[in-house]
């Protein structure tokens, strides 16, 4: 999974609406979103894999949650969310 881009918008208080644009290694020509809604306290409020805007149902892996973490946290102290969040991320 390889990520384009990493969008943060405010849902209200104490959630952020997440969205991470990727692409499959056996997909590479084909842009998917992943729309995540994170808790205040860096919690998991909901996660889709989005294409072209229909939810894909995906359930994803162990690894692809921790690599979307990762990304999430390397963006982050670009943004002005750098402080929000109370706790570590985790989905």
């Amino acid at each position: 999974m390889k990520f384009d881009y990493c969008e943060f918008e405010n849902e209200s208080e104490q959630s952020v609406e997440i969205d991470i644009g990727c692409r499959f290694d056996d997909e590479p020509d084909e842009l998917y979103v992943i729309q995540l809604i994170l808790g205040k306290d860096g919690t998991s409020l909901g996660i889709k894999l989005l294409f072209n805007g229909l939810d894909c149902k995906y359930q994803f892996k162990p690894e692809e949650k921790t690599s979307i973490v990762s990304y999430i946290q390397h963006s982050l102290p670009d943004t002005p969310y750098k402080d929000w969040f109370e706790g570590s991320l985790f989905l």
